[in-house]
């Protein structure tokens, strides 16, 4: 029998390298999602945009306004709380994001999908809904009302 040295790698040599290059590569992938994971970006990383003007919002009586996000149209509710300041709300219900529609005869937002019910300040009342509606970050600059990215 000839045993052939020196021509090419050993077996087992290549096999070694290239599951090690298999490992390097899947290792790496991973540290890039870990980056990601350690540095989130803000809750608040949205711009800020124009809504409207102060007195475009009547007091007690929640607005749907939409606007141009970083992504997508964006839908929120913008309320003037009065003495008690500004909110604004994503309109998307927390069970299954189907869009909630503000009803003024009982001041309360509904989900037509499932009956989720939500107070004036968004906080859920009955039906499926697990949390409340998420708050977006408002603010009041002169005449100008500004609306930004979900909060927490």
């Amino acid at each position: 029998m000839n045993n052939e040295q020196g021509k090419g790698i050993p077996r087992r040599r290549f096999l070694a390298w290239g599951a090690g290059s298999v490992g390097a590569v899947i290792g790496l992938s991973y540290v890039g999602l870990l980056g990601d994971f350690l540095n989130p970006p803000a809750a608040n990383a949205e711009p800020l945009q124009e809504v409207g003007r102060v007195s475009d919002f009547e007091e007690g009586t929640p607005k749907f306004v939409t606007y141009k996000g970083s992504t997508t149209a964006e839908g929120v509710y913008v309320v003037n709380l009065g003495s008690e300041g500004w909110l604004a709300l994503d309109f998307h219900c927390t069970h299954l994001q189907c869009g909630v529609n503000y009803v003024d005869a009982v001041k309360k937002y509904i989900c037509p999908c499932h009956g989720g019910v939500y107070d004036l300040k968004g906080q859920v009342l009955s039906g499926p809904p697990p949390k409340n509606l998420p708050r977006r970050v408002i603010q009041i600059q002169g005449d100008s009302v500004m609306v930004g990215g979900i909060i927490g």
